[in-house]
């Protein structure tokens, strides 16, 4: 019987080279990937002088290696980085150098920002449309509720911090300082007039015309619905119990409902724009407070990834959600068939639907199914929409004014402004392009979210701040916490690479044979309890 003792030599002649095969799953990554941009994308974070740091490409390398094998902590991350032959090869670590600390990475985040992670994700956007992978044609948008890590157990009131500003106006006003002219602090400082110059100036070259299709900088998206963007059309007197209350741990969180008659929690909305090629590319991506609704951002993102990406898109699809009037007529306006299913608000009341009055453009009138006329009542200029009313004294004598209407005053239609984009988009429901649209909808966002939460890179977003949540990060403690969602940006945009028919598949690594460590702490303790309570019950 043999017999397999350990004995270890001090020194071997081996590399990591000749220790993994050919088609090892990262070696493949390694020869498809360049990441050495990303050394330009940071090169302004690093001074000139000091000690020598960590290479960039090996801290977004890392990232991916926590992405496509399931990693959510940062100390797991490491660890299995400084076992892993392959995790070396890959970050180009030899089999005696020391790893970075995990403590590194967090530190790294911070230094980096949100414009170079987005600028990570763009760049892996235009490496798939130079590979082709990227149509441009069609449009795709859809939101998920992604939870954040604080509790509405903690929420304090804004009031605090207005009430604390007035006052501080308020003792300056009171007490202003001698030759000094009172200013208020939401005003910018006066700026001193610049002297006029003794020679004539010469005349300026014609410059170049500013471009106006150029998109704003993604900080400047982020930071304009930080606060609960509202659509311009319609100016809601609606106060939401979010712009009052705010978590001090992550005060840019704010309340959400998962599903009706569920508790609020805290959380945010996080949104995409793809595709509509085969390969699903993510176009645009960004996370906002659960305040701001998901049809809010749309036009946004839409004309972001247009310009960004010179994109021709000849549609853009979403769910009922995204079929508001400010929506349908921006994306007419652009050029662009809105396929968005127009919600009725009239069918749930249970009476006749607006559909049964038909119009009559000639004398700007409504006609009900009894023949009787609805004239112009009232413009709620307001709301952007107008009020046709039938006469009472009719009304209240018609045969059919128990399906018609409860009000003792005459039915009313509600037209808005902008009928005539409300009509086009009513009549794209007869074209096979739009229902086709609604049914790819379906099975082309969900699998992306559902891809994401089961990573799980959508758990409940670990970041205190909105830029942060934008790229997220793992945790840098020792416990199993999850990244925030659009961590995972430029890892699904490989992912979806991997996916296309013109580049060679690679085999990704089975996550799901590896065994979570939660799992078998927690079997452990289950079989440890188990075991003592049988011993107590024998010695009995």
């Amino acid at each position: 019987m043999g017999h397999r003792s350990k004995r270890f030599k001090l020194f071997t002649e081996t590399n990591l080279e000749a220790l993994l095969p050919a088609d090892n799953f990262y070696r493949r990554l390694e020869e498809r990937l360049d990441l050495t941009f990303v050394r330009d994308l940071v090169r302004d974070r690093y001074e000139e002088m000091g000690r020598p740091c960590i290479d960039p490409v090996v801290f977004f390398k890392l990232h991916l290696i926590a992405f496509f094998d399931g990693i959510t902590s940062e100390r797991r991350l490491m660890e299995t980085a400084q076992l892993n032959l392959a995790h070396r090869l890959y970050l180009g670590y030899d089999l005696d150098e020391p790893l970075p600390d995990h403590s590194s990475l967090s530190k790294i985040r911070s230094r980096y920002g949100l414009e170079a992670f987005h600028g990570f994700f763009e760049r892996i956007v235009e490496l798939c449309m130079e590979a082709g992978l990227v149509e441009g044609e069609e449009l795709y948008l859809d939101a998920t509720k992604v939870d954040a890590n604080a509790s509405v157990h903690t929420m304090s009131t804004r009031f605090s911090v207005v009430a604390a500003r007035e006052h501080v106006e308020k003792v300056f006003a009171e007490n202003p300082a001698p030759d000094e002219p009172v200013q208020a602090l939401n005003e910018a400082p006066a700026v001193a007039p610049e002297p006029e110059l003794r020679k004539a100036a010469e005349p300026a070259e014609p410059s170049e015309p500013k471009r106006q299709n150029e998109p704003m900088p993604f900080g400047s998206l982020v930071e304009a619905y930080r606060h609960g963007r509202r659509g311009e059309l319609r100016k809601s007197r609606y106060v939401r119990r979010s712009d009052s209350r705010y978590n001090p741990s992550d005060p840019d969180a704010s309340l959400m409902k998962t599903s009706p008659g569920s508790r609020a929690r805290l959380g945010y909305h996080d949104h995409y724009v793809v595709d509509g090629g085969k390969a699903r590319i993510i176009l645009a991506a960004l996370v906002t407070p659960a305040s701001v609704m998901e049809n809010s951002p749309m036009l946004d993102l839409v004309r972001r990834a247009r310009f960004r990406w010179r994109l021709r898109p000849r549609q853009a699809t979403g769910d009922t959600t995204y079929g508001t009037t400010e929506n349908i007529k921006g994306l007419e306006d652009d050029g662009i068939r809105a396929f968005v299913p127009l919600p009725d608000f009239s069918r749930r009341t249970g009476y006749l639907p607006a559909e049964a009055f038909a119009y009559d453009a000639a004398n700007d009138r409504y006609l009900c199914p009894q023949g009787q006329e609805l004239r112009l009542k009232v413009h709620r200029w307001s709301e952007h929409d107008l009020i046709y009313q039938a006469e009472a004294a009719v009304c209240n004598t018609c045969p059919i004014k128990g399906q018609c209407t409860s009000s003792a005053n005459g039915r009313q239609v509600f037209r808005s402004f902008f009928e005539s984009y409300l009509d086009k988009v009513k009549g794209y429901r007869e074209l096979p392009d739009y229902r086709r649209a609604l049914r790819k909808r379906k099975v082309w966002m969900e699998p992306l979210f559902g891809e994401a939460k089961g990573a799980p890179w959508l758990a409940p977003v670990q970041t205190a701040r909105l830029a942060q949540g934008q790229y997220g990060g793992v945790d840098g403690g020792g416990g199993p916490e999850p990244e925030a969602p659009a961590q995972a940006w430029g890892c699904t945009e490989v992912a979806s690479a991997q996916r296309a028919r013109d580049l060679p598949q690679i085999d990704r690594p089975r996550t799901d044979l590896v065994p979570d460590t939660r799992v078998l702490a927690r079997r452990d303790l289950l079989d440890r309890r188990a075991v003592a309570s049988s011993t107590a019950s024998f010695s009995v």
